[in-house]
């Protein structure tokens, strides 16, 4: 089925890479003192993007806890992941 003339042509193009930069900046952006979140580094490779979070924290299951808070905010704040979902997640 054709979308009539008068009606714009659906967006198929793939949204912009994030920038791994931009990224960090919006974590310590919306981080609050309660997730404590101390650093982090991003790395976007084609589609995937890659997050190693330094939280403190006095056990794995808080310091999971506070991450994936983090990176819930992320989604939320930064445009560019509009597509993207948490999809792994390591404690190292």
């Amino acid at each position: 089925m054709r979308a009539p003339d008068d009606e714009p042509a659906p967006d198929d193009d793939p949204p912009p890479l994030p920038s791994a930069t931009r990224l960090v900046e919006t974590l310590h952006r919306v981080a609050r003192p309660q997730d404590r979140f101390e650093s982090a580094r991003a790395l976007v490779l084609d589609r995937s993007v890659r997050l190693a979070l330094y939280v403190r924290a006095p056990d794995e299951i808080e310091a999971v806890g506070h991450a994936l808070q983090l990176c819930r905010r992320l989604l939320g704040h930064s445009p560019e992941l509009r597509n993207h979902r948490i999809a792994d997640f390591r404690l190292l």
